[in-house]
């Protein structure tokens, strides 16, 4: 009977340890979960990449579609402000495209009445050469011009100057083209008195104009107008206060004008 117990404890050893799984089997498990696991955390990354992907995608396309609306803002208002500045510039007293007339409307009678304004635009002229002036205040640049645009007799061309037939209110304007390197440039326009009483000065400055001159690229206007009293036998002239200038005498470049107000 002892034997055989044994026999029977040795069979159930046996089949206890054949039952239990082995470490290959349990190593085998763990990396197929670990595998599971990794893949799944992949995926998981792999989706919230996408997902942040379309959304930069969706960003950039906004943000190109915004650059766009701005950019062709920018370009409407650029066109807007270059048709006004040539509306202006239409308007401009002296100006190539100006109308020089400049009419004005009156009502006479319940009806509009167009009336032209007296006139009178010197336009520079190439044919001659600048010329030195002295004046009691020192050298001076002359610019030599021609007739151009008149309306009326209130002013005439007298020389290199504008002569006043009739008194009253008058919008001078002036421009000259300046190609010279000095740092600055300018002109002034002179009213010439035809009587003096007195100890008063004969000229007049009434108006000055001064513009910054780039060394390297030394071309620039100087423009200015205004509105003075002027009186009969009165003279308009433009002077440069040094005596030599690099000047243009392109006629749509370098002028001198003069419109009766009223």
């Amino acid at each position: 009977m002892g034997p055989v117990r044994v026999g029977l404890e040795a069979g159930s050893g046996q089949r206890a340890g054949e039952g239990s799984p082995s470490w290959p089997v349990v190593l085998l498990t763990l990396v197929a979960i670990s595998s599971s696991f990794l893949s799944a955390v992949s995926l998981y990354q792999l989706l919230a990449l996408r997902a942040e992907v379309d959304a930069l995608r969706s960003e950039v396309g906004r943000t190109r579609e915004y650059g766009q609306r701005a950019q062709h803002a920018s370009q409407m208002a650029n066109v807007s402000s270059w048709r006004s500045s040539q509306e202006v510039r239409g308007r401009r007293p002296g100006s190539p495209h100006a109308f020089l007339s400049l009419r004005r409307q009156k009502r006479l009678a319940g009806t509009d009445t167009l009336v032209s304004q007296p006139c009178l635009q010197m336009l520079a002229n190439s044919s001659r050469t600048t010329f030195r002036k002295e004046l009691t205040s020192g050298p001076h640049t002359g610019i030599p011009w021609k007739s151009g645009l008149r309306r009326g007799s209130a002013l005439e061309a007298d020389g290199d100057s504008i002569l006043v037939g009739e008194e009253g209110f008058y919008f001078v304007y002036s421009q000259v083209y300046y190609m010279d390197s000095i740092f600055a440039m300018g002109h002034v326009v002179i009213r010439r008195k035809r009587t003096v009483v007195g100890d008063e000065t004969p000229e007049v400055i009434l108006f000055r104009c001064i513009q910054n001159m780039n060394p390297v690229y030394p071309f620039n206007t100087c423009y200015t107008g205004g509105i003075v009293k002027l009186k009969r036998g009165d003279h308009l002239e433009l002077l440069i206060p040094r005596s030599t200038a690099s000047v243009s005498l392109d006629e749509d470049s370098t002028f001198l004008g003069a419109i009766k107000l009223g």
